[in-house]
């Protein structure tokens, strides 16, 4: 059995969301974002649309297992 690897979990997080977020702007193209009114303020934050989101969340999660299954793990210490 290999040994596993564990990586910093803010990289491990990082590593995730850029592979996600990177698939998700393939997938979804000009309607990845929305713009948005800030409720703390009288600016606005750029958003994924909620189908988006839902897109991203399910491929933060495959791309956690798919490491998982390669031995990568967050280091949660």
């Amino acid at each position: 059995m290999k040994n596993k690897i564990y990586l910093d979990n803010p990289i491990f997080m990082e590593l995730i969301d850029e592979l996600a977020s990177q698939i998700t702007e393939m997938n979804y193209g000009a309607e990845t974002y929305i713009n948005v009114r800030d409720g703390l303020s009288d600016g606005t934050v750029t958003i994924f649309t909620e189908e988006a989101q839902d897109y991203y969340n399910e491929k933060y999660d495959d791309y956690e297992g798919i490491l998982n299954r390669f031995n990568i793990y967050r280091d949660e210490k």
